[in-house]
């Protein structure tokens, strides 16, 4: 583990650094397109929580960032392992909470779980304003792949506008800043 990571987040600090990549978005009305992004993990000083922070980009035909078309910050946190024993045999080992807020007018709460380079979520609430998108649930998986686990993969499932949940973005990132 690293030293100056807070030994709360040991299980999160694969996450920590600046990722970036492409990927694949689309929706029940929306056509499928290619966009480009950024991710950044941070860890603010002896606090037991990460920062998130994220962009996307439509892609244009010349493979260059175009429009913004996501952008969403958070903070991440790791429960503390006695709440596991705290839980009911039959309720699920819950090891993270998220609160990932939208310009669009919503914020979703995440809890989810860590599973060594993996961490997957399921919206817990979703909140919006009277003018934001009626967005009702998400579900998202964060990884670690490939020979030397050097690339972060993500889908993130998205009910919203009368829709079920379904696809809505995807991407693979490098990680292109110090953890």
């Amino acid at each position: 583990m690293d030293v100056e990571v807070h030994p709360d987040l040991a299980k999160l600090s694969f996450l920590l650094g600046r990722w970036e990549g492409v990927g694949v978005a689309g929706y029940a009305d929306v056509e499928e397109f290619q966009f480009g992004q950024e991710i950044e993990f941070s860890q603010r000083a002896d606090l037991p929580y990460l920062a998130f922070a994220s962009r996307a980009w439509r892609m244009t035909p010349g493979g260059e960032p175009g429009e913004l078309v996501a952008e969403e910050s958070g903070y991440w946190r790791v429960r503390p392992e006695s709440d596991a024993e705290e839980r009911g045999a039959n309720e699920p080992v819950v090891h993270l909470e998220a609160l990932i807020a939208h310009p669009e007018g919503f914020t979703e709460v995440y809890l989810g779980n860590v599973f060594a380079n993996r961490v997957e979520m399921s919206t817990d609430a979703v909140v919006h304003t009277e003018t934001g998108i009626d967005a009702t649930a998400s579900h998202r998986l964060y990884g670690l792949f490939g020979d030397n686990r050097e690339t972060l993969g993500y889908a993130w499932d998205l009910a919203a506008s009368g829709h079920s949940l379904r696809s809505y973005m995807s991407a693979q990132l490098k990680r292109v800043g110090p953890k």
